[in-house]
């Protein structure tokens, strides 16, 4: 095998360049607050449903109770790789990854293609580590950045605006407007 310099140096690159860690801590922005929970503190309540000490505080500042927090880090969703991989590089998954970088992204990094590449890859690698089904936990050990920032304001907006549009969609379904033009309404 002929090996020449730039093989060489690839090499030793490739050898000694450390390999990416998995989120340890995230940071939860809300105008000037700002708070920091380990992954590790997370991920141990949602094994044992016994908050720590220091997560006890957070859910009482961010008024979520036990229950609520378990059931919201335990919610599973399948992800399809093919499927999902095809959606996130496509037109659509693209704006849908930008609008969500705008809430989660590494911490620090203000760059919009750096945190739609680590939403990407936390999303891909943590459905292929776990059958294709994803959880909150899963994606934050999976997210390519030791730190990864949470804007608060931004996510209440983005679940604000998901339940209009969950209303507008409950509204139209009920299809007010045939039973008006067919005379079935009640008013």
């Amino acid at each position: 095998m002929y090996l020449n310099y730039k093989n060489i140096i690839i090499l030793v690159i490739l050898f000694f360049y450390p390999s990416v860690k998995s989120a340890e801590n995230i940071f939860l922005y809300k105008g000037t607050f700002s708070r920091t929970i380990e992954i590790e503190e997370l991920n141990k309540f949602h094994e044992t449903r016994k908050p720590s000490k220091k997560l006890k505080n957070l859910m009482k500042i961010t008024n979520l109770d036990d229950k609520d927090l378990h059931n919201f880090l335990s919610y599973k969703i399948e992800v399809p790789l093919k499927t999902s991989s095809r959606l996130m590089n496509s037109k659509i998954g693209e704006v849908f990854l930008s609008r969500l970088s705008k809430i989660i992204y590494p911490n620090k990094i203000s760059n919009i293609k750096t945190s739609i590449k680590s939403i990407r890859s936390g999303i891909i690698l943590s459905s292929y580590k776990n059958n294709e089904s994803i959880n909150l936990i899963d994606f934050f050990e999976e997210y390519p950045n030791k730190n990864i920032a949470i804007d608060l304001n931004a996510l209440n907006k983005a679940l604000e605006k998901a339940e209009s549009l969950k209303e507008l969609i409950d509204f139209y379904s009920n299809s007010p407007f045939q039973k008006l033009k067919d005379g079935r309404s009640s008013t």
